[in-house]
């Protein structure tokens, strides 16, 4: 009989679980406000919210600020408030956004074996909507939104955070699934819980995480011990 290796599973949620259909989301938010944009401003807002987002990973600037300002070049095109046209681009990312190849089955056949969290840098509406449109807000406990803590991975926090609500498990019967070496794979082993690279692209690697997959469902042959006779 097989022995279970791991008895929290922890998982990333952006390219993760969901993809991130970010270039469909702002064409169609842009489009309903009646903004064209030249490639020049496209190129703008692109380099204005990578900025942003560098800020907000290492604590610069608050959620709300990052959203407020990356859609301020278009709000001041149309005379639209830029909190506006963020909320209508978060409400498109809930919409167009499914599941990567392998995620739901490989969840359903896992849940009932491992007690499942999240740790995600994200913001509450579109990580908890994508979660509740599918009927999975219920299979994660905890769910560790960056937006809602003040802080971001790969910060020790964030996991001391999520292993405080876990009822302080043993690290290394944590395993945490990430597709981020930085964030999710550096971050978590540093707290000394086993990480799982989710790495379908197959970029060469040094070896860093505890496990690696290159498909979702290679993830459940992870969570039991190998057999002592093969």
């Amino acid at each position: 009989m097989q022995k279970q290796r791991y008895d929290w599973v922890l998982f990333d949620l952006d390219e993760t679980l969901f993809d991130f259909p970010v270039a469909m989301a702002l064409e169609q938010t842009l489009r309903q406000y009646g903004i064209q944009p030249t490639d020049a401003q496209m190129a703008q807002y692109h380099q204005l919210n990578h900025a942003l987002w560098q800020q907000y990973n290492n604590a610069e600037i608050d959620a709300l600020t990052l959203q407020q300002t990356r859609f301020s070049l278009f709000a001041d095109q149309v005379g639209v408030d830029a909190k506006a046209i963020n909320d209508a681009f978060l409400v498109r990312i809930i919409a167009l956004s499914v599941p990567l190849d392998g995620v739901s089955d490989t969840l359903q056949l896992i849940r009932s074996r491992v007690r499942m969290g999240i740790i995600t840098n994200g913001f509450s509406a579109p990580q908890r909507g994508r979660l509740a449109k599918l009927g999975w807000h219920e299979w994660f406990d905890p769910l560790v939104v960056s937006d809602e803590v003040a802080v971001t991975k790969p910060d020790a926090a964030i996991f001391q955070h999520a292993l405080a609500q876990m009822g302080q498990p043993s690290p290394a019967r944590v395993l945490m699934v990430g597709d981020n070496l930085s964030t999710d794979i550096a971050g978590a082993a540093a707290q000394g819980i086993a990480t799982c690279w989710y790495n379908p692209k197959r970029v060469p690697s040094d070896g860093v995480a505890t496990h690696e997959i290159h498909h979702f469902s290679e993830l459940a042959a992870l969570l039991c011990e190998p057999s002592p006779l093969g």
